[in-house]
């Protein structure tokens, strides 16, 4: 913490702190398995979840973990105003194969 003299008093800096990416649950849609619902690990699941229409489909910790179509900042969102995210994952980008693509020069 960082203390300075102002005027007559003391004020003190707040400590920073560092947001922790959350753990989100994935639910799939069996009739759309590319429809799915992140839920933070800390929040309810949703009633519409329960039932044989979803299906648990694993969990993310991390950025990297996280599925194609799965944006961070509109699941935060989300989780803010209801509880839960859905988003349609996207297909895995292929990677594009070697086609002895050479460098200019």
């Amino acid at each position: 913490m960082i203390a300075s003299s102002v005027g007559s008093g003391t004020t003190r800096a707040r400590p920073r702190t560092v947001r922790r990416w959350p753990t989100y649950n994935l639910f799939r849609r069996r009739a759309e398995p590319e429809l799915v619902c992140a839920v933070p690990n800390d929040f309810p699941v949703p009633a519409f979840i329960t039932g044989e229409a979803w299906s648990y489909a694993g969990s993310i910790s991390a950025p990297s973990e996280a599925p194609p179509g799965f944006s961070a900042a509109v699941a935060e969102h989300g989780a803010e105003t209801c509880g839960f995210h859905l988003f349609h994952q996207l297909p895995a980008v292929a990677s594009v194969p070697d086609q002895g693509w050479r460098v200019a020069g």
